[in-house]
């Protein structure tokens, strides 16, 4: 028989009463973010009785995530629809800054982008450090990029860490997603920090990437912050990417290539998103599209 002292059996009466409370702070916590756990499952049944029953629809979680921004980044359509018209606030952000239209670009949920965009979100939120086209770009959902720049998405919008959308294609090699930018009107000589996306190519020497910027227009001669032109982030003399630049420095470009570049500086991205309804030739529609 085991015998306990006084302070004993006190000691382990406490312990048990804490590991109560904390056992119902749990229970308490996962209750409180049910219609989180549910919009993130897909579970519509879930979202409407928990609706019902008086969860609100624009409750955060500590992040300042709300359930619309699980439903989202998901993917779960007919969750999106029910907050939706239940309330739900379309631009929400949470503790990043992040909107449910950056989630929905972020993880490339085509049909959650374009009911947000039908519901009012805003395509260019205003103090966010990341814009929903940025975050369509760091994972290459070109068809995203497409629907926003279509929406009237700042093609040329530039942050702090990552410049603009071109920027990040260019670092990352994302030559579709860089595509649908600069045939919709992106700038392809935007700057960060000086810096062009014809740097950020170079840097990465990738060929590829740069022959498609210099056939869009990229100044080959522009400098970065350091004085530096493209062609000086390559050491290697016999790199391929540096005779593509050298061959470009010293060639005369074509009288075709200078007037595409001035015809489309012309148009700007309204024109350009809008070439379809210009009384042109599809010849010429194509010449200027780079078809």
């Amino acid at each position: 028989m085991w015998l306990f002292s006084y302070n004993t059996v006190q000691v382990l009466h406490q312990n048990s009463i804490h590991a109560c409370i904390k056992q119902t702070k749990i229970l308490d916590s996962r209750r409180q973010y049910s219609l989180h756990t549910a919009a993130r499952e897909g579970n519509t049944e879930r979202v409407i009785s928990l609706i019902q029953q008086g969860f609100s629809v624009n409750h955060s979680d500590p992040d300042l995530v709300k359930p619309l921004h699980e439903a989202c980044f998901h993917g779960r359509l007919q969750c999106v629809k029910i907050l939706l018209e239940n309330g739900a606030e379309v631009n929400a952000r949470n503790i990043d800054g992040a909107t449910p239209l950056c989630d929905a670009a972020s993880s490339g949920h085509i049909n959650c982008l374009e009911l947000l965009i039908a519901n009012g979100a805003r395509v260019n939120p205003v103090l966010l450090l990341s814009s929903p086209l940025h975050e369509a770009a760091l994972r290459d959902q070109w068809e995203c990029i497409d629907i926003l720049s279509k929406a009237g998405a700042n093609l040329n919008a530039s942050d702090c860490h990552y410049g603009t959308a071109l920027h990040i294609t260019a670092n990352q090699g994302f030559i579709n997603s860089a595509e649908v930018l600069l045939r919709a009107g992106a700038n392809v000589n935007a700057v960060k920090t000086h810096s062009t996306p014809l740097h950020e190519a170079a840097l990465k020497q990738d060929i590829d990437f740069l022959g498609f910027l210099l056939e869009y227009g990229a100044n080959v001669f522009a400098r970065n912050n350091k004085g530096l032109h493209a062609i000086d982030l390559i050491s290697s003399s016999t790199n391929p990417s540096k005779e593509l630049l050298l061959y470009w420095m010293n060639t005369v470009p074509k009288l075709t290539y200078i007037t595409r570049q001035v015809i489309r500086r012309q148009l700007g991205q309204t024109g350009l998103m809008n070439i379809d309804q210009l009384m042109l030739p599809k010849l010429l529609k194509n010449y200027i599209e780079h078809r």
